[in-house]
């Protein structure tokens, strides 16, 4: 739905405009503060948008996103200087599950937002996908280059592609400045899903075993939320006509057992680990960012990051903090 008054002028500090979808979602939600505080004014589309306080500088638009709410958009506001596009779905899982779903999310949300921006003559607008590194699939140990041809093994990281697919269309149908971030295992504050949400959730609550699939041999990337939303502006200083796709990591990789034992530091607790051994099949056994040149690095290690995390989580769990995702 569209909020009624939408039409109305976006207060705002400076000239700039960005759109930001899935501003309801994790990464929607970091993205639209951090360009509010940088002084854009901001059209935020997603899920719950009309549900919570935000930030100065930013209006809540549709929770939806189709061609014709995007075209009138760009009438009634004019083109946007930079879209992020963090809407889709975001759970491997339940993209599993519930595949027709999950594409819908994915693959048509980001078909509307590209061709109802061409179709809108947004030329030159710069178009920030955050990808996945899903799309990469089974890969050897080592750093995974984002020239690495795409093999994925999940429908969440097919749908990934196929989304990226639109995106460069749009760079070469409609001459949309597209840069596409590859991003790997992102977490902190406001994240209520996938491995430390769930770790965390079971360690407040007392349990006395910790019994977890896979083998804790099994490597990723982690990338703290913050480091994330600072790539992504970092490229946005820097981009070009055409397309862009750089992975978005720590360039470490780091065992799923050490990582799991940093957190329990982080919460200050000590619960016995026991892996089953038992791998699902849409999970790769490594995954590490390649970096290449890319002049830009993370500033939060991992072990500051989940203390940060753990900090957040305590207050979230006692009720604290408003629902962000």
């Amino acid at each position: 739905m569209v909020k009624p008054g939408w039409k109305l002028p976006i207060e705002g500090r400076q000239d700039r405009l960005a759109w930001v979808t899935g501003a309801g979602g994790f990464i929607g939600t970091a993205v639209a503060a951090r360009l509010a505080r940088d002084g854009w004014r901001i059209l935020a589309f997603g899920h719950h948008i009309h549900d919570r306080p935000l930030c100065d500088g930013i209006q809540p638009l549709s929770e939806t996103i189709d061609q014709d709410i995007v075209m009138q958009a760009v009438g009634d506001y004019g083109p946007p200087d930079l879209v992020v596009h963090a809407a889709g779905g975001s759970h491997v899982g339940q993209a599993d599950a519930q595949p027709g779903l999950d594409f819908g999310r994915t693959v048509q949300t980001t078909g509307a937002l590209v061709h109802g921006l061409g179709l809108a003559g947004c030329d030159g607008t710069h178009l920030i996908y955050p990808s996945s590194a899903a799309i990469y699939g089974q890969q050897p140990v080592g750093p995974i280059g984002s020239a690495t041809p795409p093999m994925p093994i999940s429908q969440y990281g097919w749908h990934k592609l196929m989304a990226e697919t639109v995106c460069r269309q749009g760079a070469q149908r409609y001459g949309l400045h597209v840069t596409i971030i590859r991003f790997f295992s992102l977490y902190g504050p406001g994240l209520r899903k996938q491995l430390f949400w769930e770790l965390g959730n079971r360690l407040r609550a007392g349990t006395s075993l910790l019994e977890l699939g896979g083998t804790g041999e099994e490597t990723r990337d982690f990338l703290s939320i913050g480091d994330a939303v600072d790539l992504i502006c970092h490229l946005h200083g820097q981009a070009a006509s055409g397309l862009q796709i750089v992975n978005g990591g720590s360039g470490q990789a780091t065992r799923v057992a050490d990582a799991i034992s940093l957190f329990q530091q982080a919460l200050g607790t000590h619960v016995p680990v026991r892996f089953t051994g038992q791998v699902r099949v849409h999970d790769p056994h490594h995954l590490c960012a390649g970096l290449g040149d890319m002049d830009w690095q993370p500033a939060t290690d991992l072990a500051t990051g989940l203390s940060t995390y753990g900090n957040w989580l305590r207050k979230d769990m006692a009720g604290g903090l408003e629902t962000t995702g």
